[in-house]
C-alpha cells in the first residue's frame, strides 16, 4: 500500500493533505532540516528513506548545496513529485527502504516512515543499518511521533493530535483516522527510540519536540573520538 492509499488520498493531494493530518508538519521538517547544523563532515550523499515527495530532502538540499540525494521510496508516484522538487540531485530508488542496501552516505534523512517498522528488533536493525552506512562524522535526523513515557502524557497528546484533525475533517473523521492509522503505524517511546540509537553506536540529541512529535539528530563519531 502507498502512503497516499494509508493516508485515503490521491498522491497528487500529498503536501497539501498533510497539512491537515499531522500537527506543525511544516515546523517540523525546518527543524529536521536545521539539525543538519551537528553534521561534522562535509556532506557528498544524503540518503532519505521514504522520502515521498521530497519535502524534507529539498530543505536539506537547500543547505547541503553540493550533495547528492539518493531518494529511497517504494512508492514510483511519490519519487515522481520528489524528482520535480530536486530535479536532476535526485537519485531515485524504487525499493521498500527496511530492505534495500543503503549506499555510503554522510546524511541520512527519515521524515514520518520509520513508524511504519513495527517491531522493534526490526527498528534496532534499521538504526544499526544506517550506522554502518555512515561516513565517520555523519548524521542520521530523524522526524516523527515519539510519544511521551507516561500514560497520561501520551493520552493528552492523542488529544491534541484528535483535536487538529477534529478541526479540519469533523470529530467522527479525525477518530476514523487515528484508528486507521494505528493498524499500520507503531509509534514508540522517544525514550526508546533514544536508546535504540545510542545501543546501534550514535551520539544523540534531542533538537526539538513539541506534544508527541519529535526530531533527532543522532551523530556517527569520528574514527578516533570518544564517543
Amino acid at each position: 500500500m502507498s502512503v497516499a492509499e494509508h493516508l485515503g488520498i490521491e498522491t497528487r493531494e500529498y503536501d497539501q493533505q498533510i497539512l491537515t493530518f499531522i500537527p506543525f508538519y511544516e515546523e517540523i521538517l525546518n527543524q529536521a532540516a536545521a539539525a543538519l547544523d551537528a553534521l561534522a563532515r562535509p556532506a557528498r550523499i544524503l540518503v532519505d528513506l521514504g522520502i515521498g515527495t521530497g519535502a524534507l530532502a529539498a530543505g536539506c538540499a537547500a543547505q547541503l548545496k553540493a550533495a547528492e540525494v539518493v531518494g529511497i521510496d517504494s512508492d514510483p508516484q511519490m519519487l515522481a513529485m520528489a524528482a520535480k522538487r530536486l530535479g536532476r540531485r535526485l537519485r531515485p530508488v524504487v525499493a521498500n527502504f527496511e530492505t534495500a542496501p543503503i549506499p555510503r552516505c554522510d546524511v541520512v534523512t527519515a521524515a514520518f516512515s520509520l513508524h511504519h517498522i513495527a517491531a522493534p528488533s526490526a527498528k534496532r536493525q534499521a538504526f544499526a543499518k544506517v550506522f554502518r552506512a555512515l561516513r565517520p562524522g555523519g548524521l542520521f535526523v530523524i522526524a516523527d511521533c515519539m510519544t511521551a513515557s507516561s500514560p497520561r502524557l501520551q493520552a493528552r497528546d492523542v488529544a491534541d493530535w484528535q483535536g487538529h484533525l477534529a478541526a479540519r475533517h469533523g470529530r467522527a473523521r479525525a477518530v476514523e483516522f487515528l484508528n486507521a492509522w494505528a493498524a499500520e503505524d507503531t509509534y514508540f517511546t522517544l525514550e526508546q527510540e533514544m536508546a535504540w540509537l545510542r545501543a546501534a553506536g550514535f551520539r544523540v540529541d534531542l533538537t526539538w519536540r513539541k506534544s508527541a512529535f519529535a526530531v533527532i539528530a543522532a551523530s556517527k563519531p569520528r574514527l578516533g573520538s570518544r564517543h
